[in-house]
């Protein structure tokens, strides 16, 4: 439990952000809502609607095929199974990860395998994965998280070699989630792998409140998607209001996406000085990212002072900040096998704090004053 009597003395006053609201409703948004209503395409199974989102989504990830389903967790699951992954195989994932990816390989009766993240990171270490790799590996889950690109060149080149010389071959699924909007050399983070997923849950960049797609250049992936989705009819369905609730986002999403870099930067640049905060660095060039959540890790400078401390400090000097994700440390070798010690994972499930991506679009007026109140709780750490 949070130490209850940390509200810091001195300093300016405490920083009141009134409750910011995710997703917003832009007039188009609600247009194309009125619209469905109007002419009866709300009720259908498929339509115009998700038509033109499928088209939307091929044409922005230079995608061959897309296909849309009910989550970001099944759409991982989906492109799991669409690369041929099969009980009894193994998957390596990082041990820093979303828990449902890690879910999502067991559904299939597949094996994770356990790689580390970079040092203070969040992203898969492409140098270890090649000690992960034997005959039951059957695909990779990449996944950029916090705002941080994964090295997919590095990850492709191991993965290629492997490749070579094996008789099975080995996928590369992608987990875009996080990430619509981003990019590599100007390709979009969501084209690099195989196959990838993406998630249009009520908190994310694209948010339909729930929703997820798979997007393939790899026919027969898409088709292996489709035939274990359909159980006379799809089991896993994108309804026609959410479809036409996210066309629009995609007009605003460049915009948005340049905002949360500019204010991520500012944040970085600010918190940079604080020797209890280590900052996300990018380690692919060339990359323009997009922030679901702004990442630092927390450093453990005073005895008794915890990560839910420095969160219940923040939050009582009114800054919306959370943890991150628990890592798979903990889970069982009967359940995966674990490649080395996985130490930067470990650092990453016990010290990683979020702020949320809705923070990135306010004013810089705003944002000052978070860097106020992040220099005053890191200097008043008890």
């Amino acid at each position: 439990m949070p130490n209850e009597s940390l509200a810091i003395e001195g300093g300016p006053p405490a920083l009141t952000i009134e409750p910011i609201q995710w997703p917003t409703a832009s007039e188009q948004i609600k247009s194309n809502v009125n619209a469905a209503l109007a002419d009866g395409s709300w009720g259908q199974y498929e339509g115009r609607w998700t038509d033109e989102l499928i088209l939307k989504l091929k044409t922005e990830f230079l995608s061959e095929h897309a296909m849309l389903c009910s989550s970001g967790t099944i759409a991982v699951e989906l492109a799991l199974r669409a690369v041929g992954v099969q009980a009894d195989d193994e998957v390596i994932i990082a041990g820093y990860d979303f828990p449902g990816n890690f879910r999502a390989i067991e559904a299939i009766g597949a094996r994770p395998v356990l790689v580390d993240v970079i040092q203070d990171g969040w992203v898969i270490d492409s140098e270890l994965i090649a000690d992960a790799l034997g005959e039951k590996s059957a695909a990779i889950i990449v996944s950029h998280l916090h705002g941080q690109v994964a090295n997919l060149s590095a990850i492709r080149d191991v993965i290629d070699q492997h490749n070579i010389k094996a008789e099975r071959k080995i996928a590369i699924v992608e987990d875009a989630c996080q990430v619509p909007g981003g990019s590599i050399s100007q390709k979009p983070l969501g084209s690099l792998g195989d196959i990838a997923a993406l998630s249009f849950g009520g908190s994310k960049l694209l948010s339909a409140g729930r929703g997820g797609a798979i997007l393939t250049n790899h026919p027969e992936f898409h088709q292996r998607a489709k035939i274990f989705a359909n159980r006379g009819n799809d089991a896993f369905p994108l309804s026609q209001l959410q479809a036409a609730v996210l066309i629009p986002q995609f007009e605003s999403l460049p915009e948005s996406t340049q905002k949360r870099i500019r204010t991520a930067e500012i944040l970085i640049a600010g918190t940079k000085k604080h020797d209890a905060l280590q900052s996300l660095t990018q380690i692919v060039p060339d990359t323009n990212t997009a922030y679901y959540k702004l990442p630092w890790l927390l450093r453990d400078r005073t005895p008794g002072w915890s990560r839910a401390d420095f969160i219940h400090a923040l939050a009582t000097e009114g800054i919306p900040i959370g943890d991150g994700f628990r890592g798979f440390l903990r889970r069982s070798p009967r359940r995966c096998r674990k490649i080395g010690t996985l130490v930067n994972s470990q650092i990453a499930s016990q010290q990683t704090v979020l702020l949320n991506h809705a923070i990135l679009l306010q004013p810089e007026s705003i944002i000052e004053k978070i860097l106020t109140a992040f220099e005053k709780v890191v200097n008043n750490p008890r």
